[in-house]
């Protein structure tokens, strides 16, 4: 029995490191992040995340959120809005079943998708996550 306490707590040590390491992953960062065609990794839930998209030929786009929470609920909701390099709206979302699809052919030039998390109550849950899912055609 004494020898398995030694291993235990080695095995203990090494979870507990990469629970941190995973949390420090998911700590909140608003960017900006480059979007580019394809998947974003997964974020935390943290207020406003910004993201440059750059268009380079008229194309398109087409954006879509996926929320979850890794507790088995439901997650606050995402929004988002699109602006110009000048900062002018593009387009902005509505709530849509906590997720959002943005749709639009744009003209060449830099953008800025603001993504916006919506907590339940104004709660920080630690277990809210969303991705983003960009085509451009």
């Amino acid at each position: 029995m004494k020898r398995a306490t030694p291993v235990w707590a080695a095995l203990m040590t090494t979870v507990l490191a990469l629970g941190m390491t995973s949390q420090a992953s998911a700590m909140s960062n608003n960017g900006p992040f480059n979007l580019e065609e394809g998947n974003t990794p997964s974020r935390l839930f943290s207020g406003v995340d910004h993201y440059r998209l750059q268009v380079s030929d008229t194309a398109n786009v087409t954006i879509n959120s996926r929320g979850w929470n890794t507790g088995g609920g439901s997650h606050g909701g995402l929004t988002a809005v699109l602006r110009d390099d000048s900062g002018n709206v593009v387009t902005q979302t509505r709530r849509n079943g906590g997720d959002f699809t943005i749709s639009r052919q744009l003209s060449p030039g830099d953008y800025t998708l603001e993504v916006h998390a919506n907590r339940f109550g104004g709660r920080a849950d630690t277990t809210d996550y969303y991705t983003l899912t960009t085509q451009i055609n």
